[in-house]
């Protein structure tokens, strides 16, 4: 399965939360792993704002590692800003499945794969393929 990942999902593979089974799962599945560019900052954030340990912090870095990362044009900014319109997520959320919803358009049968209920909503609300 090629998947698009964001922050909440890489988080779980990292720390013990509820979704961690669930993410590990989706990894094992994965054949290639996608995320936007700015998900590097908000793990790398995430792991230290927790007080990541080093065995957590290699986890990260190991984690990131495994991505194709991929971004969208500054052209394209205004389009993320009505996407959004409709959506109202939070900023780096609504980057998130943007770029996830212009890469489905290259890369059929993409999934996402997220723990963040309001990006899953949205995602749904666009027709797009999200990981169970």
């Amino acid at each position: 399965m090629n998947a698009f990942w964001d922050t909440s999902a890489v988080l779980a593979l990292i720390f013990q939360e509820p979704h961690t089974a669930q993410a590990q799962k989706a990894a094992t599945e994965v054949t290639v792993a996608y995320a936007w560019w700015w998900l590097e900052v908000e793990a790398w954030s995430g792991v230290v704002r927790r007080n990541g340990n080093n065995e957590q912090r290699a986890a990260c870095r190991q984690a990131l590692n495994a991505f194709a990362w991929v971004n969208f044009p500054r052209s394209k900014t205004q389009d993320l800003l009505g996407f959004n319109a409709k959506h109202g997520l939070r900023a780096a959320d609504a980057g998130h499945l943007f770029c996830f919803k212009e890469l489905s358009h290259a890369v059929p049968g993409l999934n996402l794969v997220s723990f963040d209920r309001e990006m899953i909503k949205a995602a749904k609300r666009e027709g797009l393929l999200v990981w169970d």
